[in-house]
């Protein structure tokens, strides 16, 4: 039997991806009491969202909550080594 994955088309890892973002940002504007469109802003300009959208590292297949960690972690490094 052949890897499927490899079968599937950039469009649909795109689309997916699309949704696990917009699932992981949902949640993440609740619960930091922001305007979604702030949490997607901030996103789209993360280290992240780069890496979401390179299939080759194959995150769009993991979910919302591992990319939520993934931005937590970028998140507190980041001000982490602003403290230091």
């Amino acid at each position: 039997m052949e890897n499927t994955v490899n079968q599937i088309t950039p469009d649909r890892k795109e689309a997916t991806a699309i949704t696990v973002m917009r699932c992981m940002l949902l949640s993440y504007a609740e619960e930091q009491c922001i305007p979604f469109e702030d949490a997607m802003l901030s996103f789209s300009q993360s280290k992240t969202y780069e890496d979401l959208f390179d299939f080759d590292t194959e995150i769009w297949k993991e979910g919302p909550e591992y990319l939520r960690c993934l931005y937590d972690e970028e998140l507190h490094g980041a001000s982490q080594a602003v403290n230091a």
